[in-house]
């Protein structure tokens, strides 16, 4: 139900209660992405392994679907491979993690529970391949 609520008494100020789009990270962007979907291995340091799912790629990170959530700040390393570029081994921080919603108030807005990694120490040579890849080149 979507209700607008006055600000400070305000008939011309309103609080909108529910979306009325798509909820998008697109403006806020500073590199494109482009859909991937292929295996993520996510590591730690004592060795343990998840794999996981990818949605999307840029140069500076990969978001990944999990039902499994970290913790905002985590570092792993990521494995994963991308078609005609090999095997990508990288260094990632957990940036923005995506919780499930209880509510419909973000319904058919297409957000999948998953976790936003970014790259950390990318080294000259593999931030040109992932650049490549984005590019789809």
């Amino acid at each position: 139900m979507d209700t607008e609520v006055p600000m400070f008494g305000s008939p011309y100020t309103h609080i909108r209660r529910s979306p009325q789009a798509k909820p998008s990270f697109a403006g806020l962007r500073r590199y494109n992405r482009r859909e991937l979907e292929t295996n993520v291995v996510v590591q730690d340091s004592e060795g343990w392994e998840i794999p996981l799912d990818s949605v999307d790629i840029s140069p500076t990170g990969i978001f990944v679907r999990s039902d499994f959530l970290f913790e905002i700040g985590e570092e792993h390393t990521l494995i994963f491979g991308v078609e005609d570029k090999g095997i990508f081994r990288i260094r990632a921080r957990v940036a923005r993690v995506e919780e499930p919603q209880d509510d419909d108030m973000f319904a058919g807005a297409d957000l999948r529970p998953g976790m936003g990694y970014e790259f950390v120490d990318t080294e000259e040579e593999t931030w040109h391949e992932l650049c490549a890849v984005v590019a789809g080149a």
